[in-house]
């Protein structure tokens, strides 16, 4: 009896009629097959319902393919044990020595009676294209950052909830730290697309601090400070809309702590400080940095007309009020030293503005610059200027006696002394080094200053201070050099001061003419840069100079195209030629005095010459006019003065 189910038979289907049949079959054929065997056929015996049977199956001899499309090929043709197995050890112990593993593939052919022939085929492996370990870290990087600038571009969004845009804000300044992130940034125009997204920063308190904090670091390196006129235009209206900045508010406070952070773990050196950390105080060091970087003419004159400069004058007024109303008493010398180093940073970007050593900027440019910043509110920066200058002198007087009574003190209290004594040093010298660019050749600057009596004072105080401290020749020498500079300009540019130094007493009670203590110094410079050139074999900065190359009749001028004799001058002089250039600047301004009105106070100036003759004052200034020429250290009214003054000085030697 049969039944169907469906289309495919049951198993209950079959009948034992047919069983029967197939098992007469199955033998029959099992008693003939003994005659008819062949080398690729294999016979095998199957048990079906107790029945055996035997069928033909042809095996495939040859190389077998491993991996396939198709499913079933893969699951039934892989050979694991001959895929991953091997003919040798990978390391022979008993020989101590490494052997090479070559993979086979064994494909046996299963014949009669179990007897088994087994063919091996070495397999080699080669590597058409491979990557250096260099290049796959390259590619990881370059990975990383396709990553994590999706993801922050994402973030940039507009549309998207204010406390994502900070973060990835703060995340985005956080990477920029990075060298090899900052690498490539350059390589496409990442920081246009992300300063597009934040276009309306500058309206939303905590994406202001944000944004001005990610141009910070991105002028810390001046590959990727190339700064343009949109970008100067965005800081300046961040700081603009800050001054309206809710400082309470919640998430402006929550992403301060942040950049905080960012800024005491990443950044090596103290720039900010909590009282006065703003949008305003970041964009601010932003300038600071991106001024060493010889910025185009348009951008600066972006920044001067968008209120760039009045913004630096203003902070730098701001923290000398707060140093004058709180002095060191007040703050903790780390406290006075942060806010002292950000005084003078703000200034020497001023004078990088006004400088003429600038290769990008012209002459006229540069005097736009000058003026502006000169006369801004009134001759603002020239109070502060003042101000800081009076504050210096009476903080370096107070620490050279500290370092002078320290002797019970501990090592560490000497060298905060010693380094905050040469602080208020070089910040004299910045204050010196910014008014000698801005009273170069002009009258109206100069005579704003020497109307300031207490300014003009501390100039000799200065001298004084200097002279009489512990430093060495070297630092002496930079700051003693400014401050007779300038007082060169202010005497050669105005109609009065010459008869100032005179008449008048040095500062503090001191009984010395000022024109006294200038011969005064002049002697003891020049004669410690004798002693010193005694030592030389001869001068031969003078061998090829004559006094009447001086003539103002003469075309000719002292030269020397000797280079190498320049470059051994250079190397002996280190120990005196820092004497020769102070005994020079004082020799000037007395030479200049005496061109304003040689027949008053010719015979002053003569009896307190040394041999009481003006030879020595005449040797000193051809020298030090013979070097400067040679190094083309001379602006074109600085030759012409010079020369116009050693023409009158030899005049009174004889």
């Amino acid at each position: 009896m049969t039944s169907r189910r469906g289309i495919f038979f049951n198993s209950k289907s079959r009948t034992n009629d047919k069983i029967t049949q197939l098992s007469t079959a199955i033998s029959n054929q099992d008693t003939t097959s003994n005659t008819n065997q062949t080398g690729g056929t294999v016979k095998k015996k199957i048990i079906l319902n107790h029945t055996k049977r035997t069928i033909n199956k042809t095996i495939y001899s040859g190389p077998r393919k491993i991996f396939s499309t198709n499913y079933k090929a893969n699951r039934t043709q892989l050979n694991h044990k001959a895929f991953f197995g091997g003919n040798t050890d990978e390391y022979d112990l008993d020989n101590n020595q490494t052997t090479t593993t070559i993979n086979t593939l064994r494909s046996k052919t299963i014949m009669q009676h179990s007897t088994t022939k087994t063919d091996s085929k070495q397999i080699h492996t080669t590597v058409s294209t491979f990557r250096q370990p260099t290049t796959c870290s390259e590619l990881d990087e370059t990975q990383s950052y396709i990553d994590d600038m999706d993801y922050l571009l994402a973030g940039f969004q507009p549309g998207k909830l204010l406390g994502d845009r900070c973060l990835s804000a703060i995340k985005f300044a956080e990477l920029c730290t990075k060298a090899s992130f900052r690498m490539h940034i350059q390589t496409e125009s990442a920081l246009e697309r992300i300063f597009n997204l934040l276009k309306d920063a500058p309206d939303v308190p905590s994406l202001n601090l944000c944004t001005a904090f990610i141009l910070y670091i991105l002028s810390l390196d001046i590959l990727t400070s190339q700064m343009n006129s949109d970008i100067i235009r965005l800081m300046l209206d961040l700081v603009t809309k800050s001054s309206t900045i809710n400082i309470d508010d919640r998430e402006y406070k929550k992403m301060k702590e942040r950049i905080l952070i960012i800024n005491n773990k990443s950044l090596s050196e103290d720039i900010f400080y909590e009282e006065r950390f703003n949008t305003c105080d970041i964009i601010l060091e932003t300038f600071v940095n991106i001024s060493h970087h010889n910025l185009k003419e348009s951008l600066q004159d972006e920044i001067r007309i968008l209120g760039g400069f009045d913004q630096i004058i203003n902070a730098v007024y701001s923290i000398i009020q707060d140093l004058s109303n709180n002095d060191f008493q007040c703050y903790p010398l780390s406290e006075l030293s942060l806010r002292y180093r950000k005084l003078c940073r703000f200034i020497n970007m001023l004078e990088e503005f006004s400088n003429e050593n600038s290769e990008q900027s012209s002459k006229l440019h540069l005097d736009v610059n000058r003026m502006y910043i000169a006369q801004y509110n009134q001759y603002s920066l020239f109070h502060s200027l003042s101000k800081l200058l009076d504050l210096s002198l009476i903080w370096l007087q107070q620490y050279s006696s500290m370092n002078e009574n320290s002797a019970a003190t501990t090592t560490t209290t000497n060298m905060k002394n010693l380094n905050i004594h040469h602080l208020f040093r070089d910040g004299c010298k910045t204050i010196m080094s910014i008014l000698v660019i801005f009273t170069n050749d002009c009258e109206i600057i100069c005579d704003r200053l020497t109307s300031d009596n207490r300014f003009f004072s501390n100039l000799f105080r200065l001298l004084v201070t200097i002279e009489k401290s512990s430093f060495s020749n070297e630092d002496k020498f930079d700051t003693l050099a400014l401050t007779l500079n300038l007082l060169i300009n202010l005497v050669q540019n105005t109609k009065h001061v010459y008869k100032y130094l005179m008449e008048e007493n040095m500062p503090d009670g001191n009984p010395l003419k000022i024109y006294e203590y200038l011969a005064k110094l002049f002697c003891e410079q020049e004669s410690s840069a004798a002693r010193a050139e005694s030592l030389e074999e001869n001068d031969w900065m003078m061998e090829d100079v004559d006094d009447d190359d001086f003539d103002e009749q003469s075309n000719t001028k002292p030269t020397n195209e000797n280079g190498t004799n320049f470059n051994r001058a250079l190397q002996k002089a280190t120990g005196h030629m820092e004497n020769t250039f102070v005994a020079a600047f004082a020799g000037v301004i007395l030479a200049v005095i005496l061109l304003r009105d040689r027949t008053t106070y010719v015979s002053q100036i003569q009896e307190l010459m040394p041999q009481k003759k003006f030879d020595t004052m005449a040797f000193i200034l051809k020298k030090f006019f013979v070097f400067m020429d040679m190094s083309h250290a001379f602006t074109p009214s600085g030759v012409k003065i010079l020369e116009e003054i050693i023409s009158m000085v030899l005049s009174l030697c004889g």
